[in-house]
Parts: C-alpha cells; structure tokens; sequence
C-alpha cells in the first residue's frame, strides 16, 4: 500500500480544526486588521502539525522505514507482466473505472463548491457582518459559518474516501522478496512481510490473482496478478516463515 495522506475522520485532526475555526472567528471578530499575519501563521503552524500527527497516527507512513528493507532484501520472484493479466479481468478493470469515475466527480463537486464559498463569503458574509455591531455577535456568527463550511467539507472528503478504500491494489510490476512485497511500477505499493503472518490470503485461479487482506490494524488490500498462482503462494508462505523464524529469535 502507498501511504495515505490527510484522514479528516482522525479524532486529533477533528480537534484542530475546531481549535483553527474558534481562533479564526476570534481573530476576524476581535482583530480583523490582523487576519492577513494570522492567516499566514495559521498555514506554517496548521503543516507542521498535521505532517507530525500524519507521522505519528498513520501506519503506512510509520512504516515507509521498511521499504528500504524490503528493497535491499533478496528477490525470491519478480513479476513484470501483471499488467497483462489485469487487462484480461474485466470486472477489476469495471470497478478501478467506476471509482475514477466518481472521483472525478467528487473533486468536480469540490470545486464547485470552492466557487460558491468564494461568492458567498465575498458578497453574502462580508455585508452582513457589517450589520453586525456587537463583537460577540460576531464571533458567534463566525462559529456558525465556519462549523457549517467545516461539516460539508467532511461530508464531501467522506464521499471521497469511501470510494478510495472498496478497491484492492494491483501492481502491474512488483517483486516478492525475503522481507516482503514490494511494487516496481509506479503504484507505491509495499508490504512488509510481518504483516503477512496474519493476513488473510486467498486465491482466484480464472483471474489469475492472490489476494492479501489485512487481519490487523495495518489497513491493506493487495492483489499479485501471475501466470504462476502456485508460485507467488508458495512463496508467501516461504516469507512468512522466514518472518516467524526471525520474530522467535529476536523473543530469545
């Protein structure tokens, strides 16, 4: 799996935001004069906080150590032309296809949205808060905005997202070594070979395909395309073992 990126359903991140919504409202409220300072504060404070919290509450990008790992361990097979395979199963391609598809139209949605807030703030909110004459008024109002603008931006990211993790990922080139599996396409797709001692591994002989599901809290979803079905199952479990053997002797 490559590493995901921003999650805005992870509690702390929900925490920030309404930390930044308050402090924004307080700021346009109470120093209006100072938004643009607090405003270029906000961006140097809110990236390096959420790259820590990415770090720290991700397990993928916990885990980007490993990939030298498994990159610098030895080969045991190299597939080169999954992407033939992947080709042929129709019904995968339908699904990757579909998910596009409503991608598209999601980020479509957002910019859409993007424009309306634009006009509205501009033309709407500006106007009405000059009617405004009490500070606290103010503020409250500004809550309300914010807290309105922050809940249809987590309904669109968690329509977004719900397309994104339904589909497995398919290197079109990758190599299984003693460490684990690593993708040598484009795709970013690792995984390391502890986590295969609990997944869940099954097989569709017509299609050609292994699938590895995740059996713990490392969230992955990975399917080798191979001629050699036997092959690519034989030695999973081969790493598999190689990986027990190395846990019980760093227990001893």
């Amino acid at each position: 799996m490559s590493a995901s990126g921003y999650n805005p359903f992870n509690w702390k991140f929900i925490l920030l935001s309404q930390v930044m919504m308050i402090l924004f409202s307080l700021v346009l409220s109470f120093f209006p004069s100072y938004f643009i300072e607090f405003y270029i504060l906000y961006i140097l404070v809110y990236l390096g906080i959420t790259s820590v919290i990415m770090m720290r509450s991700n397990p993928l990008l916990r885990e980007r150590r490993s990939l030298g790992e498994i990159t610098a361990a030895r080969t045991l097979y190299e597939e080169k032309k999954a992407n033939e395979l992947i080709n042929k199963d129709e019904e995968y391609i339908k699904e990757t296809t579909e998910v596009m598809k409503k991608n598209f139209s999601s980020l479509g949605i957002m910019f859409l949205y993007m424009i309306i807030l634009i006009i509205v703030y501009n033309y709407v909110v500006i106007h009405f808060v000059k009617t405004i004459s009490d500070t606290l008024y103010k503020f409250g109002f500004f809550v309300l905005y914010f807290e309105l603008l922050y809940g249809v931006s987590f309904l669109l990211n968690r329509r977004v997202l719900r397309f994104q993790t339904n589909i497995p990922m398919a290197p079109t080139s990758y190599r299984i070594t003693e460490k684990g599996i690593i993708a040598t396409d484009k795709s970013g797709v690792f995984l390391p070979s502890k986590y295969l001692v609990d997944a869940e591994i099954s097989q569709n002989r017509d299609k050609k395909y292994v699938e590895i599901k995740s059996a713990s809290k490392f969230p992955f979803h990975v399917r080798l395309y191979s001629q050699d079905i036997d092959k690519i199952l034989e030695l999973l479990d081969r790493v598999k073992k190689i990986e027990l053997r190395r846990q019980s002797s760093a227990e001893s």
